[in-house]
């Protein structure tokens, strides 16, 4: 499974955000006498930028009669995973006040203050307050827990869970069991279990990849009713290398791939959150193209799902969201200029043109 968040926000959530590494060296000294030396190795941020000026640039922007929301935009829209964290931890011990807070006094419940708010928490505590949301009012908006919860690698579920019961107070799986019903509460309670294997070219083999095939085929077109357990099984503690295996010797047994087998077995919302899970790992830059013209697509804008899905991709999708202009021939800057206007407009372009480092590397 692809992981949506840089590798050194996992640095800064375990409280190294400077990526320090101990090294024990064994240094021989002597024929007979043999010491153990700690060598520290501090890596340099993955950032650049003045972290103190990001903070002094937003206190300066919220200080006094109204909000500075072109000084809001400059400060926090350009900023990935990792320099958010930092500037929301950094500013709650200057200023003693946490970010977050600030931004909900200052831009309210509008487009532009919702989307602010996002970019004002470490991404965890962001994702987490968008299922919150996802489970606010009346009826659970399902397509927002597909986005955060659905084709997630192990480490970044029990990330989640941990960090919702923290904010909360709330199991997050009994939450999701108490919010769906049904298939798509079956698939996201899969998802949730962190199962995901990890992929060993030793067990993963041909043969392997063969049989599960013929399970995912049993379990939807040679039997009558649908084996839904089967089927999210396979997808959820697939490895993506493996998957892209058993994906072919379906295609060679049933004439079609394992989505369009989803697709034929499934419906609704658990067919979206099993599509969207299954081709995050086969094909993870285009799916997130996909997703986030879905929250733009027909009549009306979802603008929250939109501003998330932006916020979230931004991991894997690089500078300008360039899979997106490959897909639907259009740049994503160009889509969202149409759709949106003002403040927002510009803080969900500045976000696309964000420069985030990316440690993922999409296969040709």
């Amino acid at each position: 499974m692809v992981c949506l968040w840089p590798l050194a926000v996992f640095d800064c959530q375990e409280g190294n955000p400077h990526g320090k590494i101990i090294l024990n060296l064994v240094c021989l000294l002597t024929a007979r006498k043999c010491l153990t030396y700690e060598v520290i190795y501090i890596k340099l941020l993955d950032y650049e930028g003045d972290i103190d000026g990001i903070c002094k640039q937003i206190h300066s922007a919220t200080k006094g009669w109204g909000t500075n929301e072109d000084g809001l935009i400059a400060a926090l829209g350009s900023l990935g995973p990792v320099e958010r964290w930092h500037v929301a931890t950094r500013y709650e011990a200057e200023y003693g006040e946490k970010l977050v807070d600030l931004m909900k006094k200052e831009s309210g419940g509008s487009d532009f203050g919702t989307a602010i708010q996002l970019l004002a928490q470490p991404i965890e505590e962001a994702e987490c307050s968008i299922l919150k949301r996802a489970c606010s009012g009346i009826g659970t908006k399902e397509k927002l827990v597909v986005l955060v919860l659905s084709g997630r690698t192990n480490k970044e579920i029990k990330v989640l869970k941990q960090k919702f019961y923290g904010m909360y107070g709330e199991d997050l799986a009994v939450k999701m069991a108490g919010e769906l019903s049904g298939n798509m509460e079956k698939f996201i309670t899969a998802c949730l279990q962190a199962e995901e294997v990890p992929y060993n070219p030793e067990i993963h083999t041909e043969e392997k990849a063969e049989e599960d095939a013929r399970l995912f085929d049993k379990a939807g077109r040679e039997q009558f009713g649908t084996d839904e357990s089967t089927l999210f099984k396979i997808i959820c503690e697939s490895p993506p290398e493996y998957l892209k295996m058993v994906n072919l010797k379906y295609v060679e047994r049933a004439g079609y791939s394992l989505v369009r087998s989803i697709e034929k077995e499934l419906d609704g919302d658990d067919e979206k959150a099993a599509k969207h899970a299954l081709n995050m790992k086969l094909k993870p830059r285009e799916t997130a193209a996909i997703f986030i013209e879905s929250t733009m697509k027909g009549i009306g804008t979802d603008e929250y799902c939109l501003t998330a899905s932006i916020l979230m991709f931004q991991g894997i999708m690089g500078q300008g969201y360039p899979a997106y202009e490959k897909e639907y021939d259009k740049s994503l800057a160009k889509r969202v200029k149409g759709e949106l206007r003002g403040d927002f407009e510009k803080l969900l372009l500045a976000m696309i043109d964000a420069n985030v480092k990316m440690d993922y590397e999409e296969e040709a």
